[in-house]
């Protein structure tokens, strides 16, 4: 039987979801709803991708008894509450990146999680890219020696798209390109944690980080590490 998957959010990144599902057998995923805080966008959406059934809210969708997992791909500032509201109706989440907007957000998502034996995951695609599985490999039999210094560059024209400069909207390199960075230098050091964090920057009027042409200096850009492990992320 195919995984009934819920799609909460109607926006591009969902859509790029639904684009990337149909190239999984369809007896093995399938996208049975959408919900959006629009029915009118929803039923939009669905018309569009050929989705069942379409919701005009995200308390619909966690309350269909016929879904297994939710893919949450809504801004960045409302994941914890959207994936709290999933996780306690008893849900599997699939939480677009970043998690949330702080360490205690996540934490409460995590808690629910496991309160309610659900699946709960942050969508870092990268992770399950090949060349990653290569990486970890390669580590894994020292084919290269001990890792002492990661470099990390990730940089994006976004200046023109709203989330990505506006503080409400959970805008900023960090959370919406940095963690890519981030989570690649945790892969290599084996989540090792950092002594101490080094943070330069140029902020926009808004308060986020600036984008410098096309990347951007994102404020955690030299972390030093135990055991004299150091990484440069620049975004």
């Amino acid at each position: 039987m195919a995984t009934r998957w819920g799609l909460c959010g109607a926006g591009k990144i969902s859509h790029d979801f639904s684009v990337a599902m149909k190239t999984l057998p369809p007896g093995d995923h399938q996208i049975a709803a959408i919900a959006s805080r629009s029915l009118e966008r929803a039923k939009e959406f669905a018309k569009k991708h050929g989705i069942p059934k379409a919701y005009g809210s995200y308390e619909e969708l966690a309350n269909d008894p016929d879904i297994d997992i939710v893919y949450v791909g809504v801004l960045h500032t409302e994941h914890w509450q959207v994936g709290l509201l999933f996780l306690e109706a008893g849900k599997n989440v699939l939480c677009e990146k970043p998690f949330a907007m702080n360490s205690r957000q996540v934490k409460d998502l995590v808690t629910m999680a496991k309160k309610n034996n659900v699946f709960l995951m942050e969508a870092i695609w990268s992770r399950c890219f090949p060349v990653h599985a290569e990486v970890r490999r390669l580590l894994a039999e020292e084919a290269v020696g001990e890792v002492k210094l990661v470099k990390a560059y990730f940089g994006s024209p976004q200046l023109h798209i709203p989330r990505s400069v506006e503080k409400e909207l959970g805008g900023g390199a960090l959370l919406d390109i940095g963690v890519y960075c981030l989570q690649f230098v945790l892969m290599v050091f084996n989540g090792e944690r950092p002594e101490s964090i080094q943070a330069t920057g140029v902020l926009l009027d808004s308060g986020l980080i600036q984008y410098t042409g096309h990347a951007a200096e994102v404020g955690c850009r030299l972390l030093s590490l135990p055991t004299q492990h150091e990484s440069v992320i620049t975004n």
